[in-house]
């Protein structure tokens, strides 16, 4: 019988801290309703004020407490079995085959009782990890390991039953990419998070909005409004540095001292300061490289490179994406991949361009959104409305980025395809045998231009992904569908 393990005790902290996370919000705007309308109507008396602070604890504190103490594990010969719930139990069996990756990470409130989270992720997560050890000893993730890797069965195998002997596996990476705090600023700062901090703040103020009165929130406009516009716009630049200025902390937070290790059979990827984060990404796992570069990073000669895994990569905003270099310098990040992953091919340089005809199509698909907008826009809000003419400038600008950062290239095992979908470049990297389908489509228009638009598929976490170029050369496209499917050809 294989014995049945049961959480660390911080593990029961852990869950208090994800529950108020969770339900911070709800909380907040429940009480503030409720003693709001306990005020307008009457008297609130103080052990009514006590009753619901008890009542807002039990409701975090129950789920926490029955959650683990009911929680058990077992790391069985052929998979892990998981278990929990009182009144609705679930019972969890993955194999090891089945795992896809496993990822640790180690609070800063972990690291004196030796102990970490694991998440064990597999295909068919729907974008979350199949299973989450909130708090086991740091072993017991080398121990899983050893066992999803077929090494401790070995190990069995070779040491006598009768022999009490302790075999301990250190593995030294082969090679080991730091980045430095230099680096990972320059990271923050050139990287879009302020939007994304700005719209975590919307959605909050959001949340309390029918709370708040509608009249104090009228005044609070009107006396802004009475300011007059230039504070208003130096009000709204102190927003934006401020939200800039957080979304740098927490991209140093998030990435402090990042390194990515390479060893025979995976890469690892470590960071973050108040929770240590580590990922382990199976090669056989990988999907596809992705190479980015946003307008900012390109002129700077900076890129950041991503892997597409079948797995989930643990993060809530993407499914089976894994950063995997977060910043580096183009030349250097080629070097890199090609130690870390050398049965890719990253012959950038010698891709196949869209033809010059392609470049009326992308101007034309860009601009006949914009200037009749624009046009309208510039005569019924004349002349404040002459502004909506920088529309289709932008547009053009983007036509013209696109074309140029459209491209094509295959050798034996490796396709590359790199296109710009919205702001930034992408350059994808992708293995023969792990493209799940490919296309190619041909409207009337561009029949007459000879181009064609190829679209592939892969598979990245639970779900696909898909890679696209347009109005390549219709040679280019055809020779890439023949090289995926030689079997039947097409001219």
């Amino acid at each position: 019988m294989f014995e049945e393990r049961r959480l660390h005790p911080i593990a029961l902290i852990k869950e208090i801290i994800t529950n108020v996370r969770r339900n911070i919000v709800p909380i907040v705007v429940g009480l503030f309703s409720v003693f709001r309308a306990i005020n307008s109507n009457g008297y609130l008396p103080d052990w009514a004020v006590y009753l619901i602070i008890v009542i807002v604890i039990l409701l975090i504190l129950t789920p926490a407490v029955l959650k683990y103490i009911t929680y058990k594990y077992t790391l069985e010969d052929q998979g892990i079995r998981i278990k929990y719930g009182l009144i609705f139990r679930k019972n969890t069996y993955i194999p090891y085959e089945r795992i896809q990756t496993v990822q640790k990470k180690q609070w800063f409130f972990f690291i004196p009782f030796n102990v970490c989270q694991i998440l064990i992720e597999t295909a068919g997560g729907n974008g979350k990890a199949e299973a989450d050890l909130v708090a086991v000893p740091v072993g017991v993730v080398d121990e899983l390991k050893d066992l999803r890797d077929g090494k401790k069965r070995d190990i069995q195998e070779a040491v006598p039953e009768t022999e009490e002997t302790t075999v301990e596996v250190a593995e030294a990476p082969e090679k080991t990419v730091m980045l430095q705090t230099k680096q990972l600023i320059l990271m923050a700062v050139t990287s879009g998070g302020v939007f994304g901090t700005l719209l975590i703040v919307l959605a909050f103020m959001q949340q309390f909005r029918e709370v708040i009165p509608t009249d104090w929130m009228e005044a609070q406009a009107e006396e802004l409004w009475k300011m007059g516009i230039i504070v208003l716009i130096v009000l709204i630049v102190l927003i934006l540095l401020v939200l800039w200025g957080i979304s740098i902390v927490t991209t140093l937070f998030k990435y402090f001292q990042f390194k990515l290790m390479k060893y025979p059979n995976s890469l690892v990827v470590e960071k973050g300061l108040l929770e240590r984060n580590h990922t382990t990404i199976s090669l056989s796992r990988i999907q596809g490289i992705t190479i980015i570069e946003s307008p900012l990073r390109q002129m700077l000669g900076l890129v950041a490179v991503k892997v597409t895994t079948a797995g989930n990569s643990g993060d809530e905003k993407l499914s089976g994406d894994i950063l995997l270099l977060p910043i580096m310098k183009k030349a250097l990040a080629l070097k890199t991949l090609k130690e870390m992953l050398p049965d890719y091919l990253f012959e950038i340089e010698k891709m196949e361009r869209a033809p010059k005809a392609s470049l009326r199509r992308f101007l034309q698909i860009y601009l006949i959104w914009t200037i009749i907008p624009a046009a309208v826009a510039s005569i019924l809000f004349f002349p404040l409305g002459l502004i909506s003419i920088i529309l289709p400038v932008l547009a053009g600008i983007k036509g013209v980025a696109s074309y140029r950062a459209t491209g094509v290239f295959t050798d034996k095992h490796t396709l590359l395809v790199q296109s710009r979908p919205i702001f930034s470049k992408l350059t994808h990297i992708i293995r023969k045998e792990r493209i799940q389908g490919l296309s190619l489509r041909q409207s009337i228009w561009m029949e007459k231009g000879g181009s064609r638009h190829l679209n592939v598929w892969l598979k990245s976490g639970s779900t696909s992904a898909e890679a696209y170029v347009r109005y390549i050369n219709q040679d280019l496209a055809i020779k890439v569908y023949n090289w995926y499917s030689p079997s039947k050809t097409i001219n």
